[in-house]
């Protein structure tokens, strides 16, 4: 451990966090207005930020809390608890001087702000409580209409959704995709025995699938879309470790699915923060790939547990 580490953790344990200080510090001016800036990956405003929201709202009672993001996270916020949603038509994930130059673009003043959280770290700042607490995501009633305009996802059949990529392997260092020759099986595999429907979703179109009986969404879904159809016609979803998977997870609704991910590291997302999800009909079944490589992972595994899934699945009402 270097000495620079050693000296912030003694810090921290003797004066608290930079959020324990910055809070004090804000709580004892009276401060209220909050600027919280997010340029991270959507999951983590699940997995991390939506405790750290509730941790202000706790230590500053009656905050407005003002979220500065780019365009793909506006709905997203739009679930949490966030008071004002600004959003820099510009800005880019990993974007180093983001920050001020979206401040610059919308004529953000941050001086009109009593806290401004400009590189919020929910994972340092609250090692205590990420283990503990439980997210929950918003739904609106109105939002369930958004599936209506997917005419060809079956009411007949058992629907499987298929979220093939995380589509931000590159921010890691080890693989979070199972390979296309390994969905390629399983839908095929599956189909043979199986009246089903699969549903691909995501935001990009990436490797071709022409599986008969596949719908192909990606690339034309928002993602409140994408929940709309998880809440409203799919009884199955398998998916990587990522965004879409810690979004449906937290959805705090009830509604039945069965929820199958795939791993590579079991010390990530959802695994990592180690709570149930708010849906009480939410059944989640992780497989993480031999010596914690999805590579690895085998299609008979994912195969067994899909089966496994149809056979829990309740009589579905004959469409009228």
């Amino acid at each position: 451990m270097s000495l620079k580490r050693f000296l912030s953790g003694l810090r921290d344990r003797c004066l608290g966090t930079e959020l324990d200080r910055a809070l004090r510090r804000a709580g004892n001016a009276g401060g209220r207005s909050v600027l919280v800036y997010w340029n991270r990956g959507l999951g983590d405003i699940a997995l991390g930020l939506c405790a750290l929201l509730a941790r202000l709202r706790e230590r500053l009672p009656g905050c407005h809390i003002s979220v500065l993001t780019r365009p793909d996270l506006e709905q997203a916020f739009a679930l949490t608890d966030i008071d004002r949603i600004l959003v820099c038509p510009t800005l880019r994930r990993g974007d180093a001087q983001g920050f001020g130059r979206a401040c610059r673009e919308l004529e953000l003043e941050c001086g009109n702000f009593d806290l401004v959280l400009e590189r919020p770290d929910p994972t340092a700042w609250l090692a205590d409580g990420l283990g503990h607490y439980v997210p929950r995501l918003r739904w609106r009633t109105e939002w369930n209409s958004l599936v209506n305009r997917f005419v060809g996802i079956s009411l007949d059949r058992p629907v499987i959704a298929a979220h093939v990529s995380s589509e931000t392997g590159q921010y890691y260092g080890y693989a979070k995709d199972w390979p296309p020759h390994s969905w390629h099986e399983l839908f095929q595999r599956v189909s043979e025995r199986h009246p089903v429907q699969w549903v691909l979703l995501g935001h990009a179109k990436g490797e071709r699938f022409d599986q008969p009986n596949a719908l192909d969404l990606r690339g034309q879904t928002s993602l409140l879309d994408v929940l709309a159809i998880l809440r409203n016609r799919a009884q199955v979803l398998i998916a990587v470790d990522s965004g879409i998977l810690a979004m449906v997870y937290y959805l705090a609704e009830s509604f039945p699915l069965e929820v199958i991910s795939l791993w590579s590291d079991p010390r990530q997302g959802v695994l990592k923060q180690r709570v149930a999800s708010p849906n009480p009909g939410l059944r989640h079944c992780p497989l993480v790939g031999e010596g914690e490589d999805v590579l690895r992972l085998n299609v008979e595994r994912v195969e067994a547990a899909v089966v496994a899934s149809l056979a829990r699945l309740a009589p579905r009402p004959t469409p009228q």
